[in-house]
């Protein structure tokens, strides 16, 4: 089967399985790239603190920005991208993306690098939408689970490409000249969506109805959504879990580590970068467990414990790099790879027509939580370190500061217990 698509007023005949495939490759590329500019802060963290002189406090605040944006932004993304589609929502997504790291990667100064933050929060706020879109109008139900596994695992790809890749990067090339280098990706990969995607068949024929249906949603169907206690504690959960692991990995690991115990950047990356790949295998390995088992919540529960236990022992306990240090960072990737089965905890908790709504409210937690670490670990480092007079943040600088991910962790444990395990849908 063929689609015609036209492009500079000549038509052009391509395959509709063309269409089905090159769109997922570009609209996973984008993620890629998000989950790259994500991550990246930890990895860049020493040069960019160097050249433009940021305190601890400023670090956070540049690298929690996309976070806030991108909690913010879940659900008018999500409205936007339903009301012009699939393909413009992850063009418009993925061109804002990219301007933001221009304006990231030529920052000259603070301000300039908390728009470039600010900008990519926004721009993958709405690829995030259309890729999950796009997952749900072109694949099968018996196909989507794998696809979504599969989707998952890629973007984590991204998060691992910015630890010990990008730490060897550095050795040749500037923190600004790495970032631009994605964003001219994200950028070429963002154009090719006019060509190579489309909303589906169906979700084109829907698009003007939907819209308003889901407008009447948020104003009268959602309320149940937002009065669910279900919702409200797998949101606790996903924070916990995911909101701790994506602060730490994507910001103070790797100062902990060269800070701390003074290793090399390549090497602190490399604690880092396995833990990214556990949670992307994590991710597909916890949906099986919970397939298996025929219940989700012992693995949520299991996954809140391992998280709550590991900041515990980075918290209070000595530790020093070796396998053991390994062990807690596979554990902390490990923790997050739950958050397919919290995902799929929050389609059963809710009517079918709700999922959207409540899925989005769900993955605020993870970001608010992300945000609120991030930002609020560089407060303390800098408090702390001017109370012990130092030159710089110490091993006990940065211990203090993890009491604040152990603190939300063991909210997101209570919440795990308090979870129902309800009947498949």
């Amino acid at each position: 089967m063929n689609s015609t698509r036209t492009v500079a007023g000549a038509p052009l005949l391509i395959p509709t399985s063309w269409l089905k495939w090159g769109g997922w490759c570009l609209l996973v590329s984008i993620f890629i790239s998000g989950f790259f500019f994500r991550f990246a802060p930890a990895t860049l963290s020493g040069s960019m603190q160097q050249e433009l002189s940021l305190t601890a406090t400023a670090l956070g605040i540049v690298a929690s920005m996309h976070f806030w944006v991108y909690t913010l932004m879940q659900v008018p993304a999500g409205i936007f991208t339903d009301s012009v589609g699939v393909r413009n929502g992850g063009l418009i997504g993925g061109t804002v993306t990219s301007i933001g790291a221009l304006c990231f990667g030529f920052a000259p100064n603070l301000v300039v690098l908390l728009v470039g933050s600010a900008l990519m929060g926004l721009g993958l706020s709405a690829v995030f939408v259309a890729l999950m879109t796009y997952n749900a109008t072109w694949f099968s139900s018996d196909r989507h689970s794998l696809v979504m596994g599969t989707t998952m695992l890629l973007a984590a790809l991204g998060s691992v490409i910015a630890q010990s890749p990008t730490a060897h990067l550095l050795n040749w090339f500037s923190w600004r000249d790495i970032v631009l280098f994605f964003g001219g990706l994200t950028f070429l990969a963002s154009s090719c969506l006019v060509v190579f995607c489309r909303d589906a068949p169906k979700r084109r024929q829907e698009h003007s109805t939907k819209s308003k249906a889901i407008v009447h949603q948020l104003l009268q169907g959602n309320r149940g959504v937002l009065r669910s206690s279900q919702v409200w504690l797998l949101f606790l959960c996903v924070a916990a879990t995911n909101g701790t692991l994506y602060a730490f990995l994507g910001l103070w690991a790797a100062p902990l580590l060269i800070d701390g115990f003074g290793l090399q950047p390549t090497q602190a990356a490399q604690y880092a970068t396995i833990a990214l790949i556990v949670y992307g295998v994590g991710s597909l390995f916890a949906g099986w467990a919970a397939d298996r088992i025929g219940a989700k919540k012992p693995v949520i529960v299991t996954a809140a414990l391992i998280s709550a236990t590991v900041w515990g022992v980075m918290a209070f306990a000595e530790w020093s790099p070796g396998w053991g240090a390994m062990v807690l960072f596979v554990l902390l990737g490990l923790s997050g790879g739950q958050v397919s089965v919290i995902f799929s905890a929050t389609k059963e908790a809710v009517a079918l027509q709700n999922v959207g709504f409540a899925t989005a409210l769900v993955n605020m937690g993870a970001f608010l939580a992300a945000a609120l670490v991030q930002s609020g670990f560089g407060i303390i480092l800098d408090i702390v370190s001017v109370a012990e007079k130092g030159t710089g943040p110490s091993l006990q600088s940065y211990q203090f500061a993890l009491i604040l991910p152990l603190i939300i962790s063991g909210l997101g444990v209570i919440a795990s217990l308090f979870l129902r395990d309800q009947p498949h849908k």
